[in-house]
């Protein structure tokens, strides 16, 4: 047994060095090669067969191609992990390998860990409700309605129905449960045999849950919020394109519902400014304090994608309304200037440490206010329509939000914000603390 142990540990050691090597150095290289490979073969290949290289590429998601094998590979590992432990139905441990492979160890460790604890509650609530009823259509309906009660009292979210699901398992499995009661030793010995089996499947699913984003956690929250900023500045290109070209209401109309959409990449985005958050609590490396300007992007971005919208709705209602006020057509290079600084924050928040960006982003903040002016002094002088006045000066409001949004000088953006209250130290602030405390106890010495 201590032989089979020893095995399962080297083994799942390789497994993580792999996880953390492959996203830092073969990653890179290999698509660095890919990239000079393709470069060279592409001129000397036929045009049909170019075209359909890049449809399939568009066509494929490598995501879900990622998270496939990487879920396939955990499934596997976890099966073997567990039949060389001689651990009974190992097909558990590849079960819950496959459900806890996440975008980051510290997702699938908290999901895990939620997972087999409902796993203990089940099969407490299985052995409780079928030691004092029996096996009866009654005992079934209490199992499982203890069982999602019992999920909701422990606060395990979206994880509160594998506790009744655990339950029920234990009575396909045949009479595990009765003999337990009973205190069968070898029966006992399944059910924690089982449970072993369950935490195996979620060390090895955090092992290689790294592998399938692809990205680090504070690489992913960037990547997401770039991806958002970017989306915003190309819906302002377009209503700036559509105001200065002339626009119809079922062109306002895709540009509303695509500024709507935009909700859903700044969930995408608060979500992995979430994840990083907690990931950090208890990472080594990545201290708190490096997750706070993250966040303040993302509260930025909230405030970018209610402006756009409101940008957007004017413009639909220009059209949709009878005998509206039209937008007049000054406003176009406006808000084509606020795309370009939109563009500018996306790049500025990919790569942070480029001082270029900052000061085009500066660049274009100014030339945006100046834009700003001028509009408006034209549309005062050239414009008698109270009607056309008061709904320039509604996007101009917006375009002017939008400017302090992007500068951070916007005071709304500091209204809801919480400070931060005393609770337990992140990892990384207490092991510079520690570090000091023991090289001062050193010199004292």
């Amino acid at each position: 047994m201590s032989h089979s142990f020893t095995v399962v540990a080297v083994s799942l050691c390789l497994c993580a060095l792999v996880a953390v090597l492959v996203p830092r150095t073969v990653r890179p290289a290999a698509e660095a090669a890919c990239r000079a490979f393709s470069a060279r073969l592409r001129p000397h290949l036929p045009d049909r067969l170019r075209l359909l290289a890049r449809t399939c590429r568009d066509r494929c998601d490598p995501a879900a191609g990622r998270s496939a094998l990487v879920t396939a590979a955990a499934a596997g590992i976890a099966w073997s992990a567990a039949g060389t432990l001689h651990l009974a139905g190992p097909v558990v441990a590849a079960v819950s390998a496959t459900l806890s492979v996440q975008m980051s160890s510290h997702a699938s460790v908290r999901e895990g860990a939620q997972r087999l604890l409902g796993t203990l509650a089940g099969i407490a609530v299985a052995v409780v409700v079928w030691g004092a009823f029996g096996l009866t259509p009654w005992s079934i309906a209490v199992i499982t309605a203890c069982g999602l009660v019992t999920g909701r009292l422990l606060r395990l979210g979206d994880s509160a129905v594998s506790v009744p699901a655990t339950s029920l398992g234990i009575l396909v499995a045949g009479s595990a449960a009765t003999e337990a009661i009973a205190g069968s030793p070898i029966t006992e010995a399944v059910v924690w045999q089982r449970i072993a089996a369950t935490a195996l499947g979620i060390v090895v699913g955090a092992i290689l849950s790294p592998l399938v984003g692809g990205m680090t956690p504070v690489q992913r929250a960037r990547f997401e919020l770039a991806r958002l900023s970017t989306g915003i500045a190309r819906l302002l290109d377009r209503l700036g394109a559509g105001v200065r070209d002339g626009y119809d209401r079922e062109q306002a109309a895709s540009w509303l519902a695509r500024s709507r959409e935009l909700t859903d990449d700044l969930d995408d985005a608060a979500t992995a400014v979430d994840d990083l958050l907690r990931q950090a609590r208890w990472s080594l490396r990545t201290p708190v304090t490096r997750v706070t300007p993250l966040q303040q992007t993302l509260r930025a971005l909230d405030h970018g994608v209610q402006q756009v919208n409101s940008v957007a709705r004017s413009m639909f209602d220009a059209t949709a309304t009878p005998r509206a006020a039209a937008v007049p057509g000054q406003i176009g290079p406006v808000l084509t200037t606020a795309a370009e600084a939109f563009a500018a924050h996306a790049a500025l928040i990919a790569d942070p440490h480029a001082q270029a960006e900052t000061g085009t982003l500066h660049e274009l903040l100014e030339s945006l206010r100046d834009a700003r002016r001028q509009t408006l002094r034209t549309v005062r002088t050239e414009i008698d329509d109270t009607g056309v006045l008061v709904l320039t000066g509604s996007i101009i409001t917006d375009i002017d939000r939008m400017a302090g949004t992007l500068e951070r000088s916007a005071p709304a953006l500091a209204v809801g914000v919480r400070e931060p209250g005393p609770g337990i130290p992140a990892v990384s602030e207490v092991l510079p603390a520690v570090r000091l405390m023991w090289e001062k106890a050193k010199a004292s010495r």
